[in-house]
């Protein structure tokens, strides 16, 4: 028998990225009807689900870490996902020799290799927010009490400023172009744990991609693409979306409760004309653009015991392997300042032109051939966060607590990565439940 608590109940969720797909999940299983809206024509954000040739890959984001336990209970609900292991392995070129750092070496192996990145004391600086990292899970994610206190004592500075220029330069920079798409002058210390838990995991991959996933879902979820949310609407204590689909018109639709899982730039032009001070606040949050380029060429390029190189001179920040067996597949990146502003694509052939040239010179590898090439280009791929994060957390969820059927998800608020995204959907969807379980049945909204 259907719940009356849960009957003729209609649930939105903007974007379609983890959090999103995560929160849609959440609120269907919950007995809830629910619509999720996508701006693109295919769901999946920034896993960038796309096609090299005729094999199905992921643009974006694609390591789920060890410790990525909701992520990883989210994809069970879809059968026993295959993974495939990816480890880290990364390399950089230091005083003209090519030092890795590869997650199955040895303790001592490790702390010999972090010595020449930087001097002592920065190592011991790094040690004790590792320590506060491994202590609590919630230390793992933004908005934790330990490091909204670091925030509150030292986010007036960036991170580039607490530690020396050679940590900075050999560690911290790569860390954070590749996470945030950032320079270490450009984030700060009390977001660095999330950032950091990144180098303390061992990491798979879905052998098959995301696709087969995001396919199961759509058969569960009902789902809206070529969908753009123009605008949040507040009628009478009612909630509503503002939508234009495949470019028609904007109709009007109203729910009985909203998730905003796009990101922080979208959402605050969402709730623009209506909550003008959370998208104030929202407009805040940086973020910065990043073009991936997968090239599969006619032979290996990397080896087993080198699978990417971090590189520091170009728009290119980092280079390496699809796969742990496709020593053939280079996934080139380019992000940071010097991939600034967002490349053409005239430009983007030229660089990956260069990025081609450097990585063969440094690998010793000559005469490749490429056989199929797909490119991808974000204008804000990558968030950077506020500083003084814990003061914006309080901010935006007391102005999305003055709005009933309101919750927001996204990279912003726990952090960039999947399973941070993913636990904000998750949260997300628990708060609206909260709210529902109270609210008044209404109909006649449709």
């Amino acid at each position: 028998m259907e719940d009356p608590k849960t009957a003729d109940r209609r649930l939105a969720v903007v974007g379609a990225g983890i959090a999103g797909m995560t929160a849609a999940l959440h609120l269907q299983q919950a007995g809830y009807e629910v619509e999720l809206i996508e701006q693109m024509d295919v769901l999946g954000g920034r896993f960038g689900v796309d096609r090299l040739g005729d094999r199905p890959v992921m643009t974006g984001g694609k390591n789920l870490g060890r410790k990525y336990s909701a992520l990883r209970e989210f994809l069970a609900e879809f059968g026993e996902p295959e993974y495939e292991e990816f480890g880290i392995n990364t390399s950089r070129v230091l005083d003209g020799k090519i030092l890795t750092l590869d997650s199955k070496q040895g303790a001592l192996d490790k702390i010999s290799r972090l010595r020449r990145l930087g001097p002592v004391r920065d190592l011991l600086k790094l040690a004790y927010l590792g320590f506060l990292v491994r202590r609590k899970e919630e230390n793992r994610f933004l908005g934790s009490a330990a490091f909204i206190r670091i925030a509150d004592r030292n986010d007036d500075r960036p991170l580039s400023a607490h530690f020396s220029p050679r940590i900075v330069r050999n560690m911290f920079r790569p860390m954070n172009v590749r996470m945030n798409g950032a320079e270490p002058d450009e984030v700060y210390l009390g977001t660095f744990g999330t950032n950091l838990n990144m180098i303390m995991d061992t990491y798979d991959q879905l052998t098959h991609g995301i696709s087969p996933i995001i396919d199961a879902l759509a058969k569960v979820v009902r789902v809206r693409t070529s969908a753009k949310v123009e605008q949040l609407l507040t009628s009478d204590g009612r909630i509503g979306l503002g939508i234009s689909e495949h470019g028609g018109p904007v109709t009007d639709h109203y729910y009985d409760g909203v998730v905003l899982a796009s990101p922080a730039y979208a959402t605050a032009e969402i709730v623009k004309s209506e909550l003008p001070a959370l998208s104030d606040l929202l407009a805040e949050v940086k973020y910065f653009p990043a073009a991936v380029v997968l090239v599969e060429y006619d032979r290996p390029v990397f080896g087993s015991e080198v699978r990417a190189i971090v590189l520091d001179d170009g728009p290119c920040s980092n280079a390496g392997v699809y796969g742990i067996n496709d020593l053939n597949i280079v996934r080139y990146t380019f992000s940071g300042r010097h991939a600034r502003p967002t490349p053409t694509d005239d430009v983007l052939d030229e660089w990956i032109d260069d990025a081609e040239h450097h990585l063969t010179c440094l690998l010793g590898v000559e005469n490749l051939r490429r056989v199929h090439t797909v490119k991808r280009i974000w204008d804000a791929a990558y968030c950077a966060y506020v500083p003084f994060h814990g003061k914006f957390l309080s901010q935006v969820h007391a102005e999305v607590a003055a709005t009933p059927g309101l919750e927001l998800a996204g990279d912003y608020l726990r952090g960039a990565p999947l399973e941070a995204s993913c636990r904000s959907g998750i949260e997300a969807a628990d708060k609206l439940l909260e709210q529902l379980k109270s609210a008044p049945v209404r109909t006649g909204h449709r």
